[in-house]
C-alpha cells in the first residue's frame, strides 16, 4: 500500500502551469477522461524517454486522475481503480493521492480549460476533501461537458454526467445548482420525447428527475406509457417493460394505485412477448426464451396477475425449459490435443475473453454468466479417483485442514481406515479439497478472470445494468434486490471483499425463501420461540439437495461451510478472515456460481415446483 504521507509525484501547481498539457486535452478528438488518460500518459512516456523528469511526473499525476473509473451508483467516493486483479494488485485510485497532490491539484482546477477534466478534477477535490467550491464548479462543469457529449443515439455519456451533477448538486445548501439540473434535464426531455430512436433516453432523464424528487408526476407518468406503448409496436420490449416499470413509480406517489398495478401487469407481461419474440437469426434460443418465460412467470405472481393466466405462462415455461437442456454448451478446452499445459491455459483464457468481447453489455453479461458451467460431481470424482490410483500417499498419509492462524481445523483419515460412514465423509472431503485447489482456481484462471476482464475492458458496469438479473427472480425474496446487483457489480469490478459481504448473506436467506416456496419449514420451535435455521443446517438437508441438485449443492456446501474448502460462511460471519483471503479463487467462484444462478435461476427453481396435472439455462500499480 502506498505511504499516505508520500507523494510519489512530488509536483506543485506552478510546476504543472510549466507544461502544455492542455493542448494535449485540446487535441482528443473525443473528449472523454479515457481518452485524455491515452493521450497523457503518451506525452508522460515521451518526455521520460526525453529525460524530463519532471514533465513525465507532472503528466503522470494528470493522467492517473484521467484514468480513475467513475462508479456514479457510489454514494462516497465514485472513482475506483482502471483495473484490479485477483492477487489483490491494482491501478493507483484517489485513495492514493496525497495532500501534496490534492494542493496542487486544487491551485490550478480553476484553470482547466476542458470542462470533462476540469468536472473530474473538481470531483476529485469534492470526494476526498469536501472542498464546497470544488463540488460547484464540478456542477458546472459536468452540465457543460454533458451539453458537448449530447446526441440521441449514443447518449450514456450523456446521461452519466447529467446524473453526477444531480448526485452533487443533492448536497444540502446547493439548491441553485439543484435547479440548473432540473432545467437542463427537463429541456432534454422536451427535446427527446418524440424521438424513438433516442431508446430509453427519456427514461433516463426522467430518472433523474425522480431521484430528486422533482418533475411532474403526471405528466411523465403519461409520457413513460406513452413510450412504452410505441416500443411494444415496434417489438422492442426491454424498453417497453422500462417505460411501464417507470410509469407505475410515477403513479404511485400521486396515490393512482390502480393505474400503477395495470402499469405493473403491463410490464410483467413484456418478458412473455419478449421470449415470444426469441432472438433474430437464432435458430436454436430455447434457454433464451425459458428464461424471460420464468421471469415473466414470477413477474405475473408479483403482480398477482389472474391464476388462469399464470398457470398458461407456467406451462409454456415448462415445455421451453425441457428443450433448452438440447443446447447448453460451454467453453471447452481439450488440454490433450493442445501440447503443454501454459499453452492450454493461453488457449482458454484467449477463448473465455473472446466469448464476451464485441457483445452488448446485456449479451456480455449474459455470456459471462455461461462462460463455464458449475461442477458436474460425477466428473469431479471419476478425475479424484484417476488421480488417487497413481498414488499412495492418500492411502498412508492423512490431511489436515488449518485456519488463517495456523491452527487445525479438521482432519482427513487416511483412506481405508475407518468404517463406511466415517470413509464417505472422508471421501466428501478429499473432493472437497480437490475441489479447492485445482477445480475452482482453474475455473476462475482459465475462464471466469478472462472474460470478466473483457468484459470490464469494454464496458463500464452500472447498477441498472444488472436489474434484468434479479427483477422478478424466483431465488431473491422481494425487496433483497439490491444486495444481488451491488454484490455482483463489486465483483464486476474486482472487488471481492465487498462483494462476498453483500453476497453470502443473502445466498443463506434465498436458501430459505427457494425452500419456503417449495413448502420446506426452515424454522425450529423450542420452548414457543421460532428460530431461522442458519446455512449450516440447511445445506446438509436433503431438501435442499431436491432444489438444487447435488451439483449445485457440492460447489456452495464447499466453498461457504466446508473446513476443507474455503468454509467462506462461517470464517467471514466471525471476523476470522484477513483481508487478503477474500481475494482467493473461491470466493471468485462463487461471484460467477450467483450471476450463473441468477440467469439460469428460473429454469432451475420452477423446474423443481410441482407442475400442473395437465403437465408431466495501464496506470501505475499499487499493491
Amino acid at each position: 500500500m502506498t505511504d499516505p504521507n508520500e507523494s510519489r509525484f512530488k509536483v506543485s501547481a506552478d510546476e504543472i502551469r510549466r507544461y502544455g498539457w492542455q493542448r494535449v486535452l485540446e487535441s482528443c478528438r473525443d473528449k472523454e477522461c479515457h481518452n485524455f488518460y491515452e493521450a497523457l500518459a503518451a506525452e508522460a512516456k515521451r518526455l521520460q524517454d526525453a529525460g524530463d523528469d519532471l514533465g513525465h511526473r507532472v503528466h503522470a499525476l494528470l493522467y492517473v486522475i484521467a484514468s480513475f473509473h467513475p462508479n456514479y451508483d457510489m454514494k462516497t467516493n465514485p472513482y475506483g481503480s482502471m483495473w484490479s486483479g485477483l492477487d489483490g494488485k491494482r491501478s493507483l485510485n484517489t485513495e492514493d493521492l496525497t495532500e501534496e497532490d490534492l494542493v496542487a491539484l486544487a491551485e490550478i482546477v480553476n484553470e482547466i480549460e476542458d470542462p470533462e477534466y476540469r468536472a473530474r478534477v473538481a470531483d476529485v477535490l469534492w470526494v476526498t476533501k469536501k472542498n464546497y467550491k470544488a463540488a460547484q464548479l464540478a456542477i458546472d462543469a459536468f452540465l457543460e461537458s454533458a451539453a458537448r457529449l449530447k446526441t440521441g443515439d449514443m447518449w450514456p455519456p450523456y446521461t452519466e454526467r447529467l446524473e453526477r451533477a444531480a448526485r452533487i448538486a443533492s448536497t444540502r445548501g446547493f439548491e441553485a445548482f439543484e435547479e440548473k439540473v432540473v432545467t437542463a434535464v427537463e429541456d432534454a426531455i422536451g427535446e427527446f420525447e418524440h424521438d424513438l430512436k433516442s431508446g430509453i433516453l427519456c427514461l433516463r432523464l426522467m430518472s433523474i428527475l425522480m431521484g430528486l424528487d422533482r418533475g411532474d408526476k403526471t405528466r411523465y407518468a403519461a409520457l413513460a406509457e406513452r413510450f412504452a406503448r410505441d416500443f411494444a409496436e415496434a417489438g422492442e420490449w426491454h424498453f417497453s417493460e422500462s417505460y411501464w416499470e417507470q410509469a407505475e413509480q410515477w403513479h404511485r406517489p400521486n396515490k393512482n394505485d390502480a393505474e400503477a398495478d395495470r402499469c405493473r401487469l403491463a410490464a410483467a407481461e413484456c418478458n412473455i412477448s419478449r421470449a415470444e419474440a426469441g432472438l433474430p437469426n437464432q435458430p436454436s434460443d430455447f434457454g433464451y426464451r425459458a428464461h424471460w418465460l420464468g421471469r415473466g412467470l414470477e413477474a405475473l405472481r408479483r403482480a398477482k396477475a389472474d391464476p388462469q393466466r399464470i398457470e398458461e405462462v407456467h406451462k409454456k415455461f415448462l415445455a421451453m425449459e425441457k428443450q433448452s437442456l438440447s443446447e447448453m454448451t460451454t467453453i471447452e478446452v481439450d488440454r490433450e490435443a493442445i501440447p503443454g499445459l501454459e499453452e492450454a491455459e493461453r488457449e482458454s483464457q484467449k477463448q473465455a475473453a473472446a466469448h464476451v468481447r464485441g457483445h452488448p453489455l446485456f449479451r456480455a453479461v449474459i455470456r459471462m454468466a455461461n462462460i463455464t458451467r458449475p461442477v458436474v460431481l460425477a466428473d469431479l470424482t471419476k478425475q479424484y479417483e484417476r488421480i488417487s490410483e497413481e498414488t499412495i500417499w492418500d492411502k498412508i498419509v492423512g490431511t489436515t485442514a488449518v485456519d488463517h492462524f495456523g491452527k487445525v481445523t479438521d482432519v482427513i483419515d487416511p483412506v481405508g481406515t475407518g468404517d463406511a460412514a466415517e470413509e464417505a465423509a472422508n471421501q466428501r472431503k478429499r473432493l472437497i479439497h480437490h475441489a479447492s485447489t485445482i477445480h475452482w482456481p482453474t475455473k476462475v484462471v482459465w475462464f471466469i478472470e478472462p472474460a470478466r476482464l473483457a468484459l470490464m475492458d469494454e464496458h463500464a458496469v452500472r447498477r441498472r445494468d444488472l436489474h434484468f438479473l434479479v427483477l422478478n427472480n424466483p431465488f431473491i425474496p422481494p425487496g433483497h434486490e439490491g444486495f444481488y446487483i451491488r454484490g455482483l457489480q463489486a465483483g464486476f469490478y474486482g472487488d471481492w471483499l465487498q462483494a462476498m459481504h453483500l453476497l453470502v448473506p443473502q445466498i443463506e436467506n434465498s436458501l430459505r425463501y427457494v425452500l419456503n416456496q417449495n413448502g420446506v419449514i426452515t424454522t425450529t420451535l423450542r420452548n414457543g420461540i421460532q428460530k431461522e435455521k442458519d446455512i449450516n443446517d440447511l445445506l446438509p438437508s436433503d431438501e435442499v439437495k431436491n432444489v438444487l441438485g447435488e451439483d449445485l449443492l457440492f460447489d456452495l456446501r464447499g466453498i461457504l461451510i466446508e473446513r476443507f474448502g474455503h468454509n467462506l460462511r462461517n470464517e467471514m460471519a466471525h471476523g476470522l478472515m484477513p483481508e487478503a483471503a477474500f481475494y482467493d479463487a473461491s470466493s471468485v467462484y462463487l461471484w460467477w456460481l450467483v450471476l450463473h444462478f441468477c440467469w439460469n435461476g428460473f429454469v432451475i427453481a420452477h423446474s423443481k415446483r410441482e407442475e400442473p396435472p395437465s403437465e408431466t439455462g495501464s496506470p501505475p500499480e499499487s499493491s
